[in-house]
């Protein structure tokens, strides 16, 4: 699929705050789809690993129409 080469990337927190739902839970949603983008330190000795997570805009419409709940009316 081809991508557009300027596209919106999204932080976690700001779709958070459009879904009324936790950064966290963002983060478990998108982590693993193709295509986001994880900028990652690995973790030093006991300190946490730090990563920015940024979600291009084809990545959110894809997985807010297969979150979408589909009412067919008879």
């Amino acid at each position: 699929m081809d991508q557009p080469v300027c596209q919106r990337f999204w932080t976690p927190k700001e779709i958070a705050e459009q879904w009324l739902v936790s950064v966290d839970t963002i983060i478990r949603l998108f982590e693993r789809e193709p295509d986001v983008l994880i900028l990652a330190q690995p973790a030093v000795k006991q300190k946490r690993r730090y990563r920015t997570i940024r979600i291009p805009n084809s990545v959110l419409v894809r997985v807010q129409k297969r979150h979408s709940l589909v009412i067919i009316d008879k």
